[in-house]
């Protein structure tokens, strides 16, 4: 049996079901392959940033992961005591404690075996979504990739243009295209305890997103150096997550007693009825892939990046890979955007994985903010068409963000009605942003500019911040990208309407573009 499909995702997680619902929001059909059989069945990373909600806002997610995250009064304090019940802790307020003035949206906590399932439905809804199917081998040429699936218990060949292996860390597509990593590496060991504790109203006063353990001391008897608990539902669903020390103790000695005796140690009261759900051992470990892309096939999520989980970033970095890579795959599929557009992936998406393994080791540990990281990453490619105005100093990259309309940077959020975000308007194609004096020049580049064939669709923004956010005078021109990003701007009205053409040909990867693009212009 022969399945010829445009792309191959290999991974049902979070980033190979939201590359599929990305691919289907650009109109391009993929088949995803996921070995297990179910979605994640063990509480994992929690954190979906600023920027991911925004994500999923575009593809029409938010709501629904909204429902299933906690509840935002739970999600905006970070505990620290002796123990989860004892009487000395302090609780203090997180960073995203509520909607900021640089974005439409919020930062939710949502348990990813929450999140999944959501995911997957919708992934279904998009794509050819198969569990229990399992990528057996692969081999690629000029044109595409055939890979060999097991499905049901038969061997299926599947021939794809592309192929994205967004199969985790432990995934085998990484070390068969002979790709390796550097980093900081394994960073140690941790011991997961899942249980159930009816702990709802004696918590009701301490509930927060994180509980930091207090290390115990020689007149003190308590949980490990490095122990927390971790809120799954904050009423009877509970993680705690210890060091653990293979050499002292074996991972089989590990038992349901064992993992009891951590809880209830790290509870602080024995009279708390305590059921045993399960355990996982984990090595937080930071590493980040040498190449994102051999051939056809382009890696995604911790099949291209690790980092440790201060600050839940591994999931959210990954998310980030398939908005920038799904409209780039669209467009060299649809034809409108050339192969060459391929090649900005890796250079845009690696140094933002650099960055957040970096920060992973300790800068963003909550509560510290990390909108410099998730917000204020600029990209530097092919693709990029630099205008001159120099690049942000910050003192503190993981947490400063300012808004701005630099190439390569976010485009900045602004209220253009009491529901509508400038962020609202991109999502499905290029969109040139001007001003109200400005629409009139903009609407006729808008129409020797749609000659490329590349999706474009202008807008006039009347907001009483656009000047000074955006970088630009009257009748100044910003292209943006489908996924959000500033691709090239103008801060006076450009000089012909064909500058707009030139620039949009750059963006998609065309090496044709007229050179007056990349000069700065006004």
């Amino acid at each position: 049996m022969t399945v010829e499909v445009p792309v191959l995702v290999v991974g049902g997680g979070p980033v190979g079901l939201l590359m599929a619902v990305g691919l289907r929001h650009f109109g391009i059909d993929c088949l995803v392959v996921e070995k297990h059989a179910t979605t994640l069945d063990f509480p994992k990373g929690r954190r979906v940033t600023t920027r991911t909600v925004e994500i999923l806002r575009q593809w029409g997610l938010e709501e629904a992961v909204a429902k299933v995250s906690l509840p935002p009064a739970e999600s905006l304090f970070s505990f620290e005591g002796d123990t989860m019940l004892g009487d000395d802790y302090e609780r203090r307020s997180l960073p995203f404690d509520e909607v900021k003035p640089t974005s439409p949206t919020r930062e939710l906590i949502c348990s990813q075996e929450n999140l999944e399932p959501v995911l997957r439905e919708r992934a279904v809804a998009d794509a050819d979504v198969r569990f229990s199917a399992e990528l057996v081998g692969f081999t690629q040429d000029d044109k595409g990739v055939t890979a060999g699936v097991v499905m049901a218990e038969e061997r299926v060949s599947v021939r794809a243009s592309y192929m994205v292996a967004a199969d985790g860390a432990q995934g085998r597509t990484r070390d068969a295209l002979g790709i390796g990593r550097s980093g900081p590496g394994f960073l140690g060991h941790r011991l997961s305890i899942l249980v159930s504790a009816d702990l709802g109203a004696r918590m009701a006063e301490r509930q927060s997103a994180l509980y930091w353990l207090r290390s115990s001391t020689p007149q003190t008897s308590g949980p490990p150096a490095g122990s927390l608990f971790i809120a799954v539902d904050n009423k009877e669903r509970w993680l705690m997550s210890v060091p653990h020390d293979p050499e002292t103790e074996p991972r089989e000695s590990v038992t349901e007693r064992r993992c009891l005796e951590l809880v209830r140690g790290g509870l602080g009261d024995d009279s708390v009825e305590v059921r045993y759900l399960g355990h996982r051992f984990w090595d937080p470990t930071a590493l980040v892939s040498d190449r994102y892309r051999a051939g056809r096939v382009i890696l995604a999520g911790d099949a291209a990046h690790l980092t440790t989980p201060e600050g839940g970033l591994g999931m959210n970095c990954g998310v980030a890979d398939a908005h920038n890579l799904a409209w780039k795959l669209a467009g060299v599929i649809a034809g409108w955007a050339a192969p060459a557009l391929l090649d900005t992936y890796e250079p845009e998406r690696r140094p933002h994985a650099v960055a957040c393994a970096d920060a992973s080791l300790g800068p963003a540990r909550p509560p510290n903010p990390i909108d410099g990281l998730v917000l204020g990453h600029a990209f530097e490619s092919a693709a990029i068409i630099d205008d001159g105005t120099p690049a942000p100093t910050r003192r503190d990259p993981v947490g400063e963000y300012t808004p701005m309309a630099r190439p390569g940077h976010r485009a900045p959020h602004l209220w253009l009605d009491s529901k509508t975000s400038t962020l609202d308007l991109f999502g499905r194609a290029f969109v040139a942003l001007t001003d109200p004096a400005g629409e009139p020049g903009l609407n006729h580049a808008v129409d020797v500019a749609r000659s490329t064939g590349v999706p474009l669709s202008a807008h006039a923004v009347d907001a009483a911040d656009w000047h000074n956010v955006y970088g630009v005078g009257p009748g100044g021109v910003v292209l943006v990208r489908p996924d959000g990003y500033v691709a090239w701007r103008s801060s006076t009205p450009p000089e012909t309407p064909h500058l707009l053409a030139s620039a949009l040909r750059t963006a998609t990867g065309h090496t044709a573009g007229d050179a007056a693009s990349r000069r700065t212009v006004g």
